[in-house]
């Protein structure tokens, strides 16, 4: 099933102690704070854990988070390499910047959309990580890729998010809604139901064990084994209820 997660990190330094934004490399990381999907667990990463949190990276096959393109990535692939640089990456700063014409801010699109937004600024991590209270530092940075997460699924449901401009609710629109079928294949997997669907010019009956929004794992009954299927590959789908003939 497909590995998702969600990352945000915090710096060791300001953009004034090293010279200014053209030297992010310099920042330094001070913790890397992940939620994986498929364990359903948040986690925070010091400088003696990179090694599981560049194995834990490499596994991915998306990555979300919020100006990682243009800021963590850059900070972190001086601690890891280059490779970070190539992550499957779900920007959301990005995905805004295109529907705006602008910038956003992560706290912006959060109270907007969420009704909440970050507990602090940047400089606050900043003064956790010099006084050296990790518990607040990692706590802060958790909380940050909590709002990530909790803005990507409102998207991914929705179809957008929400951005204050002038006192009103301007609608920022992303490209990576939730899928029509989606909902189908999600109840499927909850009870262990069986799905009518047309895929691959076919159409197959398949008892669904397992659902993660893009992977769809299940018995098919036209091939007679578990197979994978994507979401965006199928063309229709119908959920069967349990009182109803198979065959």
């Amino acid at each position: 099933m497909m590995k998702r997660l969600v990352v945000d990190l915090e710096t060791k330094r300001s953009f004034a102690e090293v010279g200014g934004a053209h030297h992010r490399a310099r920042l330094g990381v001070s913790v890397v704070g992940v939620y994986d999907y498929q364990d359903d667990r948040f986690s925070a990463f010091r400088e003696d854990r990179f090694d599981a949190l560049a194995a834990l990276l490499r596994e991915a096959d998306e990555i979300i988070g919020f100006n990682l393109l243009g800021f963590d990535w850059p900070v972190l692939a001086a601690e890891l390499g280059d490779w970070v640089l190539g992550l499957p990456t779900l920007d959301l700063m990005v995905e805004a910047q295109q529907a705006l014409g602008h910038r956003v801010s992560l706290d912006a699109l959060a109270k907007a959309t969420l009704g909440t937004g970050k507990i602090g600024s940047g400089l606050l991590a900043l003064s956790y990580y010099q006084a050296g209270d990790w518990e607040r530092l990692e706590r802060y940075c958790l909380e940050d890729v909590k709002l990530t997460r909790d803005l990507y699924e409102y998207a991914r449901r929705h179809g957008h998010l929400y951005v204050d401009k002038g006192g009103r609710k301007a609608v920022v629109t992303v490209r990576f809604a939730e899928h029509p079928l989606a909902k189908v294949f999600a109840a499927a997997a909850k009870v262990r139901g069986s799905v009518r669907m047309t895929y691959g010019a076919k159409e197959r009956l398949v008892d669904v064990q397992a659902f993660d929004g893009v992977y769809i794992r299940g018995y098919c009954r036209l091939k007679q084994q578990e197979l994978t299927f994507r979401l965006d590959r199928v063309e229709a789908a119908v959920l069967v209820p349990s009182s109803t003939p198979l065959f």
